[in-house]
């Protein structure tokens, strides 16, 4: 058993079944380890430019950005345990994408997961933000 199989990720009977919308609904994790919080990444190049036009562009530069924060913490994508998203004008319709792309970096360790629609965010461009907890057990 590698140290991320030790994070459990549950999704009880008497709640709706969530890992086919890209999330689980309890993250249990370890008592030995290191807690990460990654800050909101959006669509940002490296000078803050915002990458995208609409919203599944900034969202699949967003978790590109916050792939790359994971790493810098050395850690994987499995060791994220809870995201939270922030969508203006969020719409059903974002919700494919953001499952599609919330499966791409994760695979089957799908974090707990918080969607918050909000009217704007920092930037005036800016559609989308992802923040990340991550749980990284000792080795």
């Amino acid at each position: 058993m590698t140290n991320a199989d030790k994070i459990q990720r549950l999704c009880p009977a008497g709640l709706v079944d969530s890992r086919p919308y890209g999330f689980s609904q309890i993250v249990l994790v370890p008592a030995n380890g290191s807690t990460v919080f990654v800050s909101g990444q959006f669509s940002g190049n490296t000078q803050g430019k915002v990458m995208g036009e609409t919203v599944e562009e900034q969202m699949a530069v967003s978790f590109a950005n916050l792939r790359i924060a994971i790493e810098e913490a050395g850690a994987r994508p499995e060791h994220v345990v809870q995201i939270r998203v922030l969508i203006v004008n969020h719409q059903e319709a974002y919700l494919q994408p953001l499952e599609r792309e919330a499966r791409a970096l994760f695979g089957g360790h799908l974090p707990a997961s918080t969607l918050i629609p909000v009217p704007r965010l920092a930037l005036d461009a800016m559609l989308f933000e992802i923040e990340a907890t991550l749980f990284v057990p000792d080795r």
